[in-house]
């Protein structure tokens, strides 16, 4: 699994296992970018990055992270990371 940037990593991934394992099935899934309101990736490979870890991120740097998130963000990123409903996102939207 990775991102739609990865997908020549997926690729490589499955020709490797391919070569190990004749007939192996073999699945990679590519899933679109996770951008901010300005365009830039938002991702580990990004500085600011935010891990559920506490190890990696802090409590504190977790919550500063959310509450500093652009309001342009917002709806997207509860559609892609929250279990609300359609009907529960677009209330909160109102």
């Amino acid at each position: 699994q990775g991102g739609s940037d990865q997908w020549g990593n997926l690729t490589a991934g499955i020709d490797l296992i391919h070569r190990l394992e004749p007939g192996a099935t073999v699945h990679a899934l590519a899933t679109p970018l996770m951008v901010k309101a300005d365009g830039t990736k938002f991702g580990k490979s990004e500085s600011g990055a935010v891990w559920l870890d506490p190890e990696m991120t802090t409590p504190y740097a977790f919550y500063q992270f959310w509450l500093n998130v652009d309001d342009r963000d917002i709806s997207r990123y509860l559609r892609i990371l929250s279990f609300k409903s359609r009907e529960e996102l677009e209330e909160l939207e109102k």
